[in-house]
């Protein structure tokens, strides 16, 4: 299957480690709404360091978060994880015809890919074609180049998503990247509502997953860094369980129904959020140390956490940089089916749901 073609309306799918995430778009006047919208728990071991370790388990999830989310279609785009691929920008010589091209990226990607090519799963897009193709005429008894990008993962990787799909009767269209499911909510839906001003410096929207936070910093619509941290929200639940002498499950099932005592915030709660505050402010020095490309200007936060109260305000005030939500779905419609309740507080957790519903709309 293609990781950078689809056609029709699709039904975006994220498996985290915790839940099992849908969402499906309708283009609406000038931008998109929401109109099926659904996050299922997914059984804790089922996915493990962001391996599926049981289909049925996240099979079943994803049938009721399909039911739930009350979306018709069978057809489906999914993601590989970022830290399972590898996708890197190659400048082709002399391209010749599609089938000489493919065999051209297949040689350059070689030296990437850190396993054996016949164990990969490869595909690729040429960069501005139009543009290349008119280079080409120009140049046509001269040497011509064009730029194309790559993504590559393991064969097992897409095998194991697919498995889950058909277990729950859905096809899979496409398979993409996190990374660029993430690149596609954000130039899409989230920076056209960002002003002048806030894109003059880099953007660093992070993603803060159960166990770990992806940092992308973005000057313009392109990502200059990408980086994965291990720090996530389930680190909140292993110290409630602690503190409380609780199960995991019980912790965070208390969490999610805020029905935990009333020293909670102020011996658990606050004390994390102190912590995932200097953790941000650890995340951008990283990106000041290794590289050179500016100062960042606005931090934009998404994942589940996101909406944990005063943790905006905490890391505005530990990194000294402008906080702001990653919730996609303030920037769009809302869809008639689905509460403004549900988008405000789990919109911020949908960046690469939504970044893969997008992809429908791919021309």
């Amino acid at each position: 299957m293609p990781l950078f073609s689809s056609k029709n309306p699709r039904l975006g799918v994220d498996i985290s480690s915790t839940a099992v995430k849908v969402l499906l778009l309708e283009k609406h006047r000038n931008g998109y709404r929401p109109v099926g919208f659904a996050i299922e728990p997914i059984s804790p071991g089922a996915v493990q360091d962001k391996t599926i370790t049981d289909t049925d388990v996240v099979a079943g999830a994803l049938s009721r978060a399909l039911s739930r989310s009350r979306a018709k279609t069978k057809h489906i785009v999914m993601a590989v994880p970022t830290s399972a691929s590898v996708s890197r920008v190659l400048n082709i010589s002399n391209p010749g015809n599609e089938f000489e091209l493919e065999e051209q990226v297949r040689m350059e990607s070689d030296q990437y890919i850190p396993f054996p090519i016949d164990e990969v799963s490869l595909d690729f897009e040429p960069l501005h074609p139009e543009a290349g193709s008119k280079q080409k005429k120009k140049q046509s008894n001269e040497d011509s180049s064009i730029q194309v990008i790559m993504a590559a993962t393991r064969t097992t990787n897409v095998e194991a998503r697919v498995a889950v799909a058909e277990a729950a009767g859905l096809s899979v269209d496409v398979m993409d990247v996190e990374s660029f499911a993430i690149q596609n909510a954000f130039t899409e839906i989230i920076a056209p509502t960002l002003t002048a001003e806030d894109r003059a410096q880099p953007v660093a929207l992070l993603d803060v997953g159960a166990n770990t936070t992806t940092i992308n910093v973005f000057s313009g619509d392109d990502i200059i860094y990408s980086k994965e941290h291990p720090f996530g929200g389930k680190q909140l639940t292993n110290e409630i369980s602690m503190y409380y002498g609780l199960s995991p499950e019980e912790a965070e099932e208390k969490k999610r129904n805020d029905t935990l005592p009333d020293d909670y915030h102020r011996k658990v709660l606050q004390p994390f959020i102190d912590n995932m505050a200097m953790q941000v402010e650890r995340f951008i020095q990283y990106f000041y140390s290794e590289t050179n490309r500016g100062t960042i200007g606005l931090i934009l936060l998404g994942g589940g956490t996101a909406n944990t109260p005063g943790v905006i305000e905490r890391i505005n005030n530990e990194t000294g940089i402008q906080t702001r939500s990653a919730n996609p779905f303030v920037a769009i419609g809302q869809g008639s089916r689905i509460s403004a309740e549900l988008l405000a507080n789990h919109g911020s957790s949908m960046l690469v749901a939504c970044g893969l519903a997008l992809r429908s709309f791919d021309q």
